[in-house]
């Protein structure tokens, strides 16, 4: 009866194995091994890479909870989603400068959203020639050209992002959509990671707590408040990187702020 039992524990254990490495294996892979050593694009502005490091202490244990008040806003804040697909860049820039403005309601007038993320498509397309999707480095220009804001693209660590939170600095880190583990995305059991339904974008974290770090995802209407470890953030990057060439920087945030 024993051996009977190990029998077919070990024939159970390996159908388990084999029926999860869709997702199991292939995430392994892609955290662990993907873009550890891949090179940034070369662009005008400073970006620095830093591979290796021991693993990040728990959330909990590094501190006090800290949430900025960040507006939330949707990337398509009238619920015109056909029209505002790429608009993602542009409601993150939004939510920032509502912030550093003053403004810390949880979530921005609609229709104040749609014409400030509508001016910068608009910007864009006189200066740039169209609205395309932006790097980190582009984005940070943007808010540059437009804002006057400072902006650095940083090596992403957990204490770094923790440090920039600390100093009342949201950040703004690029992902793709189902990379980030909410199920609130469409087709995402069904097509989780694959291309054309799980996207390149932008999110802005704006706080840390026990449970991750607290995002707002504009991707979604119901954005706000998002928690995702630092792990999922790690394997949302190289996501990108990876589905995405043209956009890989390597794993980096951008902070964008008032000068001075």
């Amino acid at each position: 009866m024993i051996g009977k039992a190990f029998k077919w524990a070990v024939v159970a254990g390996t159908l388990f194995a084999l029926t999860n490495l869709g997702y199991y294996g292939y995430r392994a892979v892609t955290v662990d091994g993907y873009g550890s050593n891949s090179t940034p694009l070369s662009s005008t502005g400073t970006i620095t890479v830093e591979t290796g490091g021991s693993a990040p202490q728990p959330i909990a244990a590094q501190g006090a909870p800290i949430r900025l008040a960040v507006p939330f806003t949707p990337q398509a804040p009238l619920g015109d989603w056909a029209r505002h697909q790429e608009s993602c860049e542009e409601a993150n820039l939004a939510q920032l400068a509502a912030y550093y403005s003053g403004n810390h309601s949880e979530a921005l007038d609609r229709y104040a959203a749609d014409r400030t993320i509508n001016q910068l498509v608009a910007w864009q397309v006189k200066n740039w020639g169209s609205e395309d999707d932006l790097t980190d480095v582009r984005l940070g220009k943007l808010a540059e050209a437009y804002y006057g804001y400072q902006y650095e693209v940083l090596p992403m660590t957990d204490a770094g992002l923790r440090a920039q939170l600390a100093a009342g600095r949201p950040v703004i880190i690029g992902v793709t959509t189902h990379a980030l583990g909410n199920p609130a995305y469409p087709n995402y059991e069904l097509h989780y990671l694959q291309i054309g339904y799980s996207v390149s974008h932008f999110i802005t974290i704006v706080g840390v707590d026990g449970s991750g770090y607290i995002v707002n995802d504009p991707g979604l209407t119901a954005g706000r408040g998002y928690h995702v470890g630092y792990g999922r953030l790690v394997f949302a990057i190289q996501n990108l990187d990876q589905l995405h060439p043209a956009l890989d920087e390597g794993q980096v945030m951008l902070v964008i702020h008032p000068r001075g």
